[in-house]
């Protein structure tokens, strides 16, 4: 989670280095003639004085001179305060929901089955287990999901499994109220809104298809150098809150698809397109 404290420590060991530059360089030259860690490493650490007369510990970059070390610091900290305003922009109903496409899917999953345990889930979404369980546990203590309680589970309550009743054998996970509430966010408006704030690449390939036309998840992850499995899960969750939708019919003409222009393309992988409310919501985020 970013803070204003990160950011401000950033700024302030900027400005300091910028302040005592020449005590800067020094210590890096001294530093290049001597053996010790920082050659392992590629970092120094150095005691300064800030312009206000404190101590601080500053952790230099030993292959920058000094304007480079206090520049990065600058970047970084404004990197970290667009982060930070994004993230207030956010509607406080998903602030609890990890900023990650599988924890979408993972809610819409249990909205369907009503419960089921996290290697099932993991299966069910062909999502790796050990993230999901950490999903589940930080969805968890978030309040979104609630553990079943202990016992059989009744097959009318968890439709995951066919039998008429499972004996329990593994942690199973609900939907809480607070869980109900946000997937009902979720199918409005402004539910739909803020989905593009909080899940920052959804905007992205969002964007992407609303002005290129039709794409496919391993070729927007191959030209945007993404992991593919995240580029897949996260169209599948776009899909699912009502952003994007697959493409219909067996030929892309060559004026629907400006990402890869050609006559047609006859299809050979799932295409998806933005739908009507997600280039509205796009056309918003802009003005």
């Amino acid at each position: 989670m970013v803070s204003e404290a990160e950011i401000e420590r950033l700024r302030r060991e900027a400005d300091t280095i910028l302040t005592r530059i020449q005590a800067v360089e020094e210590t890096l030259a001294r530093a290049r003639e001597n053996p010790g860690d920082h050659w392992d490493d590629g970092e120094l650490t150095t005691t300064l004085a800030t312009p206000q007369g404190e101590p601080i510990d500053v952790r230099l970059d030993f292959d920058a001179d000094a304007a480079e070390n206090a520049q990065h610091r600058y970047e970084r900290a404004a990197e970290l305060e667009a982060e930070l305003e994004r993230q207030r922009a956010v509607v406080g109903q998903l602030a609890p929901l990890p900023a990650d496409p599988i924890a979408y899917l993972v809610c819409y999953h249990l909205d369907t089955v009503e419960g089921n345990y996290p290697r099932s889930i993991a299966g069910h979404l062909d999502a790796e287990r050990n993230h999901v369980e950490d999903l589940c546990s930080e969805m968890e203590t978030a309040g979104l999901l609630e553990r079943v309680e202990s016992g059989t589970v009744k097959q009318r309550r968890v439709k995951a499994k066919q039998a008429d009743e499972v004996r329990q054998h593994h942690t199973y996970y609900r939907l809480s109220r607070e869980g109900d509430h946000l997937l009902r966010f979720l199918s409005e408006r402004e539910g739909k809104l803020n989905v593009l704030r909080h899940l920052q690449d959804g905007q992205r390939i969002a964007t992407r298809l609303a002005r290129g036309g039709p794409d496919y998840p391993r070729m927007t992850a191959e030209e945007l150098e993404m992991d593919f499995e995240y580029v897949r899960h996260l169209y599948r969750a776009l899909q699912r809150v009502g952003l994007v939708t697959t493409y219909e019919g067996s030929t892309i003409k060559g004026s629907e698809r400006k990402l890869k222009p050609k006559s047609e393309t006859h299809r050979k992988h799932t295409y998806y397109v933005t739908t009507p409310v997600a280039e509205q919501l796009l056309r918003d985020l802009d003005d």
